[in-house]
C-alpha cells in the first residue's frame, strides 16, 4: 500500500507516520509512506509518477504554497479514487472537504484510535475493490471484478453479467451467484435479478433505477424488505464516509 503524508510541521509528520506504520504492522501488511512538507512537491511527483500508486493521502490543510484543500482539488481533476484525509487543528474548512470527497478530518494532535479507524475503512474499500468472481463464458474462465458489476439477470437458460464495460453470458445460476456475492453490495431484487446497490440512482414504486437508467424490478411480495435492505446499506455507506 502506497500512502502520502503532506505536512509542513516535521513533528506532526513524524507522529502521523509512526501511527500509520503501527496500524500496518498490526495487520502484517507492507506499506510505503511518502512524506512531503508541502502540496506542491507532492503534485509535482504525482505528475512524474514518482510516489508510486498512492491510494491514501493525508493533507494538512494549512501548508505553505498550495494548501491541503487546493492540493486535493487539483488531484480530483484527474483522480477520483485516491482516498483523501485532512489533518487540521480546526474544523473551519470542513464544508470544503465535501467538494473533494474527503473521507475524514483528523483533529490534531491525532490519536492512534482515530488513525486506525480511518485506515480500517480504507483497507475495506481497497480489499473490496480487488474482489472478483470467476465464470465460464464461451468455454473460457473469466475473472470479473465485483465493483464493475452493475447487475445480473437471467434470460431463458442464460445468465448475463452486466458490467460498466461489457456483458458476459454464462450458464451459472443466480443462486450460485448469490453465494459468491454474500456480504457485499449485492441485492436479489426479484427471481431473475441481482443488483449492485452502489449503482442504484433512485427508487421508484416498483423498481430501482440505476445510474445508466436501467430499471430493475422489485419483487412485489418482499418489496418493503428489499427497499429497507437498500436503505440500510446506503445508511452504512454514508456513515462510513
Amino acid at each position: 500500500m502506497d500512502i502520502a503524508i503532506c505536512e509542513d510541521i516535521e513533528k506532526d509528520a513524524n507522529q502521523l507516520r509512526l501511527l500509520v506504520e503501527r496500524y500496518f504492522d498490526e495487520i502484517n501488511c507492507e506499506v510505503n509512506i511518502f512524506v512531503y512538507n508541502n502540496g506542491d512537491d507532492f503534485l509535482k511527483d504525482l505528475t512524474a509518477n514518482k510516489p508510486g500508486d498512492v491510494k491514501i493521502a493525508f493533507f494538512d490543510i494549512y501548508m505553505p504554497g498550495t494548501n491541503g484543500i487546493e492540493t486535493a482539488k487539483k488531484i480530483r481533476e484527474t483522480n477520483n479514487d485516491m482516498v483523501i484525509i485532512f489533518t487540521t487543528g480546526s474544523t473551519a474548512h470542513s464544508l470544503d472537504g465535501y467538494s473533494v470527497y474527503a473521507l475524514q478530518y483528523l483533529i490534531k494532535p491525532v490519536e492512534y484510535h482515530e488513525v486506525k479507524k480511518v485506515l480500517e475503512i480504507c483497507n475495506e474499500k481497497f480489499t473490496s475493490s480487488l474482489r472478483y468472481i470467476e465464470v465460464l463464458s464461451d468455454r473460457l474462465m473469466m475473472k470479473v471484478l465485483l465493483k464493475d458489476i452493475t447487475f445480473i439477470e437471467v434470460i431463458s437458460e442464460y445468465t448475463y453479467i452486466h458490467t460498466s464495460a461489457e456483458t458476459i453470458k454464462t450458464f451459472m445460476r443466480l443462486h450460485e451467484f448469490e453465494k459468491q456475492l454474500e456480504g457485499g453490495a449485492f441485492l436479489r431484487t426479484q427471481r431473475s435479478f441481482i443488483v449492485n446497490m452502489n449503482y442504484i440512482k433512485r427508487m421508484s414504486a416498483d423498481s430501482f433505477i440505476l445510474s445508466n437508467d436501467k430499471e430493475i424490478p422489485i419483487r412485489r411480495s418482499d418489496k418493503k424488505a428489499i427497499k429497507q435492505t437498500y436503505k440500510d446499506y446506503m445508511f452504512m455507506v454514508t456513515t462510513q464516509e
